[in-house]
């Protein structure tokens, strides 16, 4: 199987979308010159078109990285070898029509650049460039380009598995413009956390978070207000924080995550101070894209008042309420706030038009072995291991009591196996050498 290594782009390639390779590569993957390839490395993949390597040297591969995967970074490229079994030849079809979401390099070049305009300028900047659904495609130094990157939210005719070329003829539609700072959050985390055990509460979760960020003009038209905090309840490591990422990766929105004690500051108002600039970044960034606002450990924030002598914590817990009141005129912005001592919460923050819906995340019980099986999903298990077994033993066990179940069964496998080998090599090699021989029958003959 011939490998490839990955050299540095030549200079001249950037923003060209060509991959540098040789001609015994040329020969194995079947491609003439400007032929579309899909690479697929470790961490994404990327759309090239196929140039001939300038010393014709084989074994190597030079690419531009402007069409590929979300989370593919030119850093995860280095001393990294591929097989040539990783490229693929394409097909590339001229597109109808291709929908996108323009990400602006700052909220300032956003407001200047008009809405007549943009489309006119992705049209220009994306001509004669090979695209795939879901791909991104970045822009070299332009003079006067607003735009950082562009994501290909839909294709027609659809190029899943193919390519598809943008022409002069292609009609671009943009469907979103964010700003670089909350795409880069929002796809900060690009694999959705998987979560076992808990469908009806994701279900319901998602539910409240998705439709005021889609629907907000439903509720007005109604008469409601919109639902804007949300309060999970549930013991230490049954997945709280979890699962507020992985529902938050799912309606495609940007997360912001506060930790209780982190807020506290050494100095007076400082705490207030923090809170406040938390919140105000989370609203700069609805202004641009759906956010969720996640603060875990609120319990530690907002203790129940009425003692003297917490005089900081009353302060801290009115400022924190006053902020929460103050995100009714956001549109695309919700609060979502875990603890697992719901009783030590002050009971002004869970009244209606705060975090007035709750959802109890209770622990697992044994009719739930689904979450032993995802834990152990990417784990070598024995034959005679019995999952659902496993699952009665462990009533009441939450996702991180079992995961460092796991981990100490795997511990254990592994000073086994070390132990066998230390006895199964070190103990032949000590009698191959007085003895004087060098026969290698020693290491089957001793059985542990």
């Amino acid at each position: 199987m011939a490998l490839l290594k990955l050299l540095l782009q030549e200079p001249e390639d950037e923003g060209t979308q060509r991959c540098r390779l040789g001609p015994a590569a040329f020969s194995s993957v079947g491609a003439t010159l400007g032929s579309t390839i899909r690479i697929i490395l470790p961490a994404g993949s990327c759309l090239c078109t196929a140039w001939p390597r300038h010393d014709l040297a084989d074994g190597y591969l030079q690419l531009d990285l402007k069409c590929r995967t979300q989370g593919l970074r030119e850093s995860q490229l280095r001393n990294l070898t591929v097989s040539i079994d990783c490229l693929k030849l394409l097909t590339c079809h001229r597109l109808r029509r291709v929908m996108v979401k323009v990400v602006f390099k700052n909220r300032a070049l956003k407001k200047s650049t008009p809405a007549s305009m943009l489309q006119d300028i992705i049209k220009e900047l994306l001509r004669n460039t090979c695209v795939s659904l879901h791909h991104v495609v970045t822009f070299g130094p332009v003079l006067g380009n607003p735009v950082a990157c562009v994501e290909i939210l839909s294709t027609e005719p659809a190029t899943v598995e193919e390519a598809g070329l943008v022409t002069p003829k292609t009609s671009v539609i943009v469907e979103e413009a964010v700003t670089l700072d909350w795409y880069n959050r929002s796809v900060e985390n690009s694999v959705t956390p998987t979560v076992a055990g808990m469908e009806d509460i994701r279900s319901s979760l998602k539910e409240i978070i998705d439709l005021p960020l889609r629907f907000p003009k439903t509720f007005q038209k109604l008469g409601l207000s919109v639902p804007r905090g949300m309060l999970l309840v549930g013991p230490p490591g049954v997945g709280k924080t979890l699962l507020v990422k992985a529902v938050t990766r799912e309606v495609g929105a940007c997360l912001i995550c506060i930790n209780g004690p982190v807020i506290y500051g050494s100095r007076p108002g400082e705490s207030e101070e923090n809170m406040r600039q938390a919140f105000e970044e989370a609203r700069e960034l609805s202004r641009e894209g759906p956010t969720v606002l996640f603060i875990d450990e609120i319990d530690s924030l907002c203790p129940k008042r009425g003692h003297s002598c917490n005089a900081p914590e009353n302060r801290l817990v009115a400022q924190l309420l006053t902020l929460i009141d103050g995100i009714g005129g956001e549109n695309d912005m919700v609060i979502v706030a875990a603890t697992n001592r719901p009783d030590a919460l002050d009971p002004a923050l869970r009244r209606p038009g705060r975090l007035d819906h709750e959802f109890p995340l209770l622990r697992p019980s044994s009719c739930q072995p689904c979450s032993s099986k995802l834990i152990t999903d990417s784990m070598p298990l024995s034959n005679d291991v019995n999952l659902p077994e496993l699952a009665e033993r462990t009533t009441g066990y939450v996702g991180a009591d079992l995961t460092a179940l796991c981990r100490e069964a795997a511990m254990q496998a592994v000073f086994r196996v070390n132990s066998v080998i230390i006895q199964f090599t070190l103990y032949p090699a000590t009698l191959v050498l007085l003895n004087g021989c060098t026969e290698m029958h020693f290491y089957k003959q001793k059985k542990i």
